[in-house]
């Protein structure tokens, strides 16, 4: 793997440090107890003091305008200088790896995806994560790197880094796939697990009507030990009952109501850790009449969308059941040869953004072995999420669709009983040719038919490959190519996976 030169800055001045952590005191809480971040590393931007400085070819700079901040100001890091790498470079003097986390909220441009290293002195090597987080478009989206899943760069990335480091300082780069890459980031907290403390509530909750029929939203931002990264919003409509409608990672956020009756609005927010705080006082509106078209005939959400109206209680259900009994964060990848492959799971990790990757794929093997063997790849891994593919060689030997579906049964049963959440994933095609999938297509069609019977989430990776070229997703008319096929796949877990968190975010229920 390339090694990125690190300059060896001086280590951040005390004031600067104290005037980072600072941001991350929580004012006092109730009764109930709960445990915040040990914050090593606290920056918004929004004062425009920071510790960063260019590094390779790169410049940086603190921008406040709306086309580039996430809300303030925000770092943005761009190239100035064709070749090399460029990057954002900080002082980090903190030592050892276990429950060290690196989140940060990142948008960039022209980029394939984006990382960071961290030079740890008492190896003199750099630290990366195998899964930087793949940039799929121009918008914002929150990253957290367990650094506990990081490799040294002139290891192997399954061989991860000891408990015993001492991290001298961190750089912010990733590979480019156009002219004039940039990178924005914001809200970068460096802290150790656990924390079970929620932001608070959203403050300044206000409403105003459009002439269009749309309604803006705005509120202030809530203080955190770390930030508050993800905003749901809450919406209700006449007498009826609270639904949740939308997430925001901006204090903002516009919704399109379906009528002219009085809306209600509150919002919650959620740290880098999916801790949900308590609603912001409710905020009354009534809609301007909609001129819009899309008002009054809204498109139909596609399926990943559409399925988490079935699932959404019964996964919150399970993930709750798994507190104090699973590791947050980590996702347990189980299936045959296609998930034996590491960078099929570095690059599916790459698109979740976040955590650590758990590797149990076997060659030639059928959901008759998945069935057999997940009590013990759960009991070894403790896994949040668990994404389980299985049925390619079931389709091949010709085993029954029937039995196949009964062998899932057994999965997701054991899943839900160790309190991991099941994701199950629709089968590659078997043939370069969309119009010869035959047992494929019935195989898919009878597993996303038992998911929804299940209520657990599904990933479309068939459904995702079927809009492509073939030719570019399948290296053999089975596995997938390292490229293409592999970032198809992840997009499809991705797009699933923000449904999950949606769901484990909604709190309209809770009166």
């Amino acid at each position: 793997m390339r090694r990125h030169p690190i300059q060896r800055p001086a280590l951040l001045t005390a004031s600067l440090l104290a005037l980072a952590c600072v941001r991350g005191e929580m004012p006092a809480r109730g009764a109930v107890a709960q445990t915040p971040a040990t914050v090593h590393l606290k920056l918004d931007f929004d004062d425009g003091v920071h510790p960063f400085t260019a590094s390779g070819n790169g410049a940086v700079a603190v921008v406040d305008d709306a086309a580039q901040a996430l809300s303030g100001r925000s770092l943005s890091i761009r190239r100035t200088t064709a070749g090399g790498y460029f990057g954002a470079i900080a002082p980090l003097p903190i030592g050892g790896a276990s429950g060290l986390r690196i989140g940060f909220v990142m948008r960039a441009a022209a980029m394939r995806d984006v990382t960071v290293n961290v030079f740890d002195e008492r190896a003199n090597d750099n630290t990366t994560p195998a899964s930087p987080a793949r940039v799929a478009d121009d918008t914002w989206r929150p990253v957290v790197f367990a650094v506990e899943d990081f490799h040294h760069n002139s290891a192997m990335p399954d061989r991860k880094i000891p408990a015993e480091t001492q991290f001298a300082s961190i750089l912010f780069h990733g590979r480019e796939n156009a002219p004039n890459p940039a990178i924005w980031i914001d809200k970068v907290a460096i802290y150790r697990t656990p924390d079970s403390s929620p932001p608070a509530a959203p403050a300044g909750a206000r409403a105003a009507a459009a002439p269009d029929g749309t309604i803006t939203l705005r509120w202030e931002e809530p203080a955190d030990d770390t930030f508050a990264v993800v905003y749901s919003i809450h919406r209700r409509v006449g007498a009826g009952g609270w639904e949740k409608v939308g997430e925001s990672m901006q204090p903002r956020y516009r919704d399109r109501p379906q009528s002219a009756d009085e809306h209600a609005y509150r919002i919650t927010a959620a740290d880098y850790e999916h801790n949900v705080s308590t609603p912001s006082d409710e905020v009354t509106i009534t809609p301007a009449p909609a001129t819009a078209a899309a008002a009054a005939n809204p498109e139909a959400p596609p399926p990943w969308v559409s399925d988490r109206a079935n699932y959404a209680e019964h996964v919150r259900t399970i993930h709750a059941s798994g507190a104090g009994k699973v590791r947050r964060d980590v996702f347990l990848f189980a299936g045959d040869s296609i998930t034996a492959a590491s960078l099929y799971t570095h690059t599916l990790g790459s698109w979740l953004g976040r955590g650590v990757t758990v590797r149990q794929g076997v060659g030639r093997v059928t959901t008759a072995y998945g069935a057999k063997s997940i009590a013990q790849y759960l009991s070894d891994a403790r896994p949040e999420f668990a994404i389980v593919m299985y049925g390619t060689n079931d389709v091949t030997y010709g085993e029954s669709i029937s039995g196949a579906m009964r062998s899932l049964e057994a999965i997701v049963e054991m899943c839900i009983a160790a309190g991991t959440v099941p994701v199950l994933a629709t089968i590659p095609p078997r043939d370069y040719n969309p119009n010869r999938q035959g047992d494929t297509e019935r195989y898919n069609r009878d597993l996303v038919a038992f998911a929804r019977k299940k209520r657990v989430p599904i990933s479309y990776v068939f459904e995702e490959m079927l809009k492509e070229d073939l030719r570019t997703i399948l290296s053999d008319g089975i596995h997938l190519t390292p490229g293409r096929g592999n970032d198809v796949a992840g997009r499809a877990l991705r797009q699933t996976m923000d449904q999950v968190y949606f769901a484990l975010r909604d709190t309209s229920g809770r009166e």
